[in-house]
C-alpha cells in the first residue's frame, strides 16, 4: 500500500505537470505576457515543446519566438543545460512511478491468490490505514511549508535534486524565470497535493466496501 502511495502520488505530479490548461491559466495570473514580452499564442507553443521535450516527443528546445517586438529563440543556452537536468529527474520519476504501480500490482495479485478474497481486503484496509497515516503526515509537512515558507521549500528541493546551479536564474533577462515565476510552482506544488490527497483517501472507502462486501 505504500506502493500505491508513491504511485497515486507521482502520477498526481504528471497529471498536473502534463496539463496545458493549467499553463494557460497560470500565465494569466502571473502576467506572463506582459513579463516575457511574448504572446499567450507563443506561451503556449513554448509549453507544447516542453512537454514533447520532458516525455522525449522531440531532442531539442529549438523554438524562434517574438520577444519585445524581435524574434529570437525562446531559451538561452543556460535554460536550455538547466531543462537537461530537469528531463532526466522528469525521466527518474516516470521511473519510479512505474516500478511503484508494478511492486504494488504484483504485491497485491500474489496475496489475492494466496488469501482469498474476505483475507485479501481485510489485509489491504489495514494496509491502507497505515499508508493513509503515512499521506496525512507528508500532507501536512508539505501543506505546511507551501503555506508558510515555499520559497525555502523551493529552494532547497532543487539544492537536493541537482547537482549544479544551473536552476538559478536572473529575472532581468530569463525568459524561464519569468514564465514560471514562485506563484506559478506554489499553484502547481499544492494542485498536486490536492490532486493526491483526492485520490489516496476516496480509495479507502471503495476497499472497505469490498472488505464489508467479501466478510458478510
Amino acid at each position: 500500500m505504500l506502493c500505491v502511495m508513491v504511485f497515486v502520488l507521482l502520477f498526481s505530479v504528471f497529471s498536473v505537470a502534463n496539463a496545458n490548461s493549467f499553463y494557460t491559466e497560470q500565465y494569466a495570473k502571473v502576467n506572463a505576457p506582459h513579463n516575457t514580452g511574448m504572446s499567450m499564442e507563443d506561451l503556449d507553443k513554448t509549453t507544447a515543446m516542453l512537454l514533447d521535450y520532458l516525455n522525449d516527443k522531440r531532442d531539442d528546445l529549438n523554438l524562434e519566438v517574438e520577444k519585445w517586438g524581435e524574434t529570437e529563440q525562446v531559451f538561452d543556452d543556460r535554460e536550455i543545460s538547466h531543462m537537461v537536468d530537469v528531463k532526466n529527474l522528469y525521466a527518474t520519476a516516470a521511473k519510479v512511478m512505474y516500478i511503484s504501480f508494478a511492486i504494488s500490482a504484483a504485491i497485491l495479485v500474489y496475496l489475492f491468490i494466496k488469501d482469498g478474497k474476505a483475507r485479501f481486503f481485510i489485509g489491504a484496509v489495514k494496509g491502507y490505514k497505515v499508508a493513509i497515516a503515512v499521506a496525512a503526515i507528508l500532507i501536512v509537512i508539505f501543506g505546511s511549508a507551501f503555506t508558510f515558507g515555499f520559497n525555502t521549500f523551493w529552494t532547497m528541493f532543487h539544492e537536493l535534486v541537482f547537482t549544479n546551479d544551473l536552476w538559478l536564474l536572473d529575472p532581468r533577462v530569463s525568459t524561464m524565470i519569468n514564465m514560471y515565476p514562485l506563484p506559478f510552482w506554489l499553484a502547481m506544488c499544492t494542485d498536486m497535493m490536492v490532486r493526491f490527497a483526492v485520490i489516496f483517501f476516496c480509495l479507502y472507502p471503495v476497499l472497505n466496501t469490498m472488505k464489508k462486501h467479501f466478510t458478510r
